[in-house]
């Protein structure tokens, strides 16, 4: 990277100098492990001859050059039916035999050429077949008071091991406020809510399916409903009246408090010669007679 540098000498010359300096990487970073979904999920037929691709790892060091070479390891679990390739970091069988419906779980780690380790990272692997899985463990989302009816404003995705279509459905709906893609797992509301009328937090419960009385899984969502300015000040009364209010009366004195519809604070308070009401923000200016 290029750098200036000024010289003063004696008097009034002076002399711009322009340097070039090279900084140099060094191994001040561990690998880190970047495979989605977590956790760590495989599959693989208790027939599979050797050499089948069960998963793929992969680790990401944010160091250059050799520094940032990234190798894998089995540092434990398998039973010996599984190994990794060292530079692509695919887990493969050996040919042992495997156990129908066993989960074999198999212990990683990643580490660059000098020698940085990952942290353990366990590989679940069952030996037929599994439930999907979905790409989070749980879902929160907020969302405005206006958002229209209809409109999706989340998308739950699952992994079907098998390969088979996935079915989405909804196995908690609060008052029936939501709706989801049966195909696509898109969230949407069955009517517009109000921030001011409504719950401002929901628990929904989305089951992901690969059919009729096959394997299914769930995932939690949270929806947080968040407040819009939709609403302005109200007066509960036409008229409001404070008798006996001396002519000494002190600016910044409160002369009378109410609520709006929305529970909003009214305050009326003596400024100069005007009356200053406030209501959730809002300065309303009254003279005062």
């Amino acid at each position: 990277m290029p750098v200036s540098l000024v010289s003063a000498l004696s008097g009034p010359e002076w002399y711009l100098v322009r340097v070039e300096l090279t900084v140099t990487d060094v191994n001040d970073n561990a690998p880190e492990w970047s495979m989605i979904p977590a956790p760590y999920l495989a599959v693989v037929s208790p027939d599979a001859p050797a050499g089948t691709l069960v998963y793929k790892l992969h680790a990401q060091d944010g160091d250059e050059g050799n520094n940032g070479e990234v190798e894998y390891f089995l540092s434990d679990g398998g039973d010996g039916r599984f190994e990794v390739d060292r530079k692509s970091g695919q887990v493969r069988t050996t040919g042992l035999p495997l156990q129908r419906d066993r989960e074999y779980l198999l212990t990683v780690v990643a580490a660059d050429r000098l020698g940085s380790r990952s942290a353990p990272a366990v590989i679940s692997v069952v030996a037929g077949a599994r439930p999907p899985q979905f790409t989070n463990a749980s879902f929160t989302i907020a969302i405005p008071e206006n958002t229209p009816e209809g409109q999706p404003f989340l998308v739950t995705p699952a992994v079907s091991f098998q390969k088979r279509p996935i079915t989405y459905s909804l196995l908690i709906n609060p008052s029936s406020l939501f709706s989801i893609a049966a195909e696509m797992g898109e969230i949407s509301l069955t009517r517009p809510i109000d921030y001011e009328s409504d719950q401002h937090r929901y628990l929904l419960l989305v089951r992901a399916s690969e059919g009729v009385d096959s394997m299914s899984s769930a995932a939690e969502v949270r929806v947080v409903i968040v407040d819009e300015n939709d609403c302005v000040p109200e007066f509960l009364q036409s008229i409001y009246s404070k008798d006996g209010v001396p002519e000494t009366v002190t600016t910044a004195t409160s002369l009378l408090q109410g609520e709006t519809p929305a529970k909003s604070l009214l305050t009326l308070t003596v400024t100069s010669s005007l009356l200053l009401c406030h209501s959730g923000g809002f300065p309303l200016w009254f003279y005062a007679n």
